[in-house]
């Protein structure tokens, strides 16, 4: 098993980036569990991170850990963060909306901040992190705000996140967005499970992972069983490789939401995705950006913003009962409760050189692509080759719905596309 290190991002060489096998010889601080969740394990964990927070190892017995209380931890260096159990955080909402920490992007927040420089974090494929999100789902049905509920935390932040390895950690039932990765460079996740499927409620806004500010991550081996973007690339998020991942049943990989703040320019450039199935989601991929007009501000609000998407390439996409277009692009992203969005068409941030190699299996939608592009920035260079997508009667589907697309190559306009507002790709 090797690494080769090319422009300056790990390369897969073989079925497992690494075997995360922990060094011996290291001072090793073990987090001691309370046992009830009355007792609030979270000071535990920060001491135990505060004594071993460099050359060192940290582990977590393979019992459960009652985390009553925000976690802020960075700044760590060399460290082996091994999870053999579970952490399990409070239902005391309240508490989290007035506690949870902030992320830097959108005025989201978090229960729980970790940052370092070559960390190797390995569950092992049982430790796991548990949100507790089955109060949350129930909890957010009964607010008038629905999506982006302030101070609604997300499950993990990575923040500064470097020359490390996150591996066989399960993720369930995240109070929101399960992660969030910002500032974050030449890192890999494997071999990550996240299940957001709840007891009694499902939930939008049950991301399994967003990125942003950050460059050369690699996502292989996922499973997301959510009801939001499967994975999302957001604000400057450059070289991303996703690769052998199944989503479930929620809207599919993602770029953006994405121009929302007036006048700053945002990219996201080299996305490529490979050898990823798709069962029961809304799309396969999809790109969503603000308008030209400014309505509101962050999370539920705002609009305004510049820049452009480049350089995203699919190949080898597999896709069982997909309940949407395929492909969409919707430059009208509109949430819940937020003001009204104006121009549907006056975005100035444009998507640009895609590229969709492969893209078969069943679909119960008549449209492969629904493209509702910008007049002011339209969509340019869209390839599209080996599209085989049909009804679960086998009869093949043709519809490609386009509003404002320029060069395109292999495939034609069928019809015009809906222009509205939208949070999920097409109106």
């Amino acid at each position: 098993m090797h690494f080769y290190y090319l422009s300056t991002f790990w390369i897969l060489t073989s079925n497992s980036l690494t075997s995360a096998t922990p060094s011996k010889g290291r001072k090793t601080c073990t987090v001691k569990a309370s046992g009830t969740n009355k007792t609030d394990d979270a000071p535990a964990i920060r001491s135990a991170f505060s004594e071993c927070s460099r050359q060192a190892r940290i582990v977590f017995n393979p019992t459960t850990y009652y985390v009553n209380s925000v976690l802020n931890i960075t700044g760590l260096e060399d460290v082996e963060i091994d999870i053999q159990g579970t952490l399990l955080w409070s239902t005391d909402i309240p508490y989290w909306l007035n506690n949870s920490l902030p992320v830097g992007y959108q005025n989201q927040s978090t229960a729980f901040v970790l940052g370092g420089n070559n960390l190797k974090i390995n569950g092992y494929g049982t430790g796991t992190f548990n949100g507790n999100g089955d109060y949350w789902y129930e909890w957010i049905r009964q607010q008038p705000n629905s999506s982006n509920y302030p101070g609604r935390p997300h499950q993990i932040t990575f923040n500064g996140l470097t020359n490390s390895i996150v591996k066989g950690v399960n993720f369930l039932r995240s109070q929101m967005w399960t992660m969030s990765i910002i500032h974050s460079h030449n890192s890999v996740w494997q071999d990550i499970l996240v299940n957001n499927t709840g007891n009694k409620f499902q939930s939008s806004n049950t991301d399994g992972a967003d990125t942003m500010f950050s460059s050369h991550l690699h996502f292989h081996n996922w499973t997301v069983h959510n009801g939001d973007d499967s994975i999302s690339f957001k604000a400057n998020s450059t070289s991303m490789r996703l690769t052998d991942s199944r989503f479930h049943g929620g809207l599919g990989i993602a770029i953006g939401s994405i121009g929302q703040l007036a006048d700053v320019f945002e990219t996201v450039q080299d996305i490529s995705a490979a050898n990823v199935y798709f069962q029961d989601t809304l799309h396969a991929f999809y790109v969503k950006t603000w308008t030209g007009d400014r309505n509101g501000y962050p999370p539920n609000g705002g609009g305004g913003g510049r820049g452009f998407a480049s350089g995203l390439r699919l190949t080898n996409l597999t896709t069982r009962d997909v309940r949407g277009a395929a492909l969409a692009v919707s430059q009208c992203t509109r949430f819940k409760g937020a003001p009204g969005q104006g121009n549907c068409t006056n975005s100035r941030f444009q998507i640009r050189d895609v590229v969709v190699e492969g893209l078969r299996g069943s679909t119960k939608s008549a449209r492969v692509a629904s493209l509702q592009c910008s007049a002011v920035a339209p969509c340019t260079g869209i390839a599209l080759s080996g599209v085989d997508l049909r009804f679960g009667n086998g009869t093949a589907v043709g519809g490609y719905l386009c509003g404002h697309v320029g060069v395109r190559e292999g495939w034609d306009c069928t019809g015009e596309v809906c222009e509205g507002g939208s949070a999920t790709g097409e109106c």
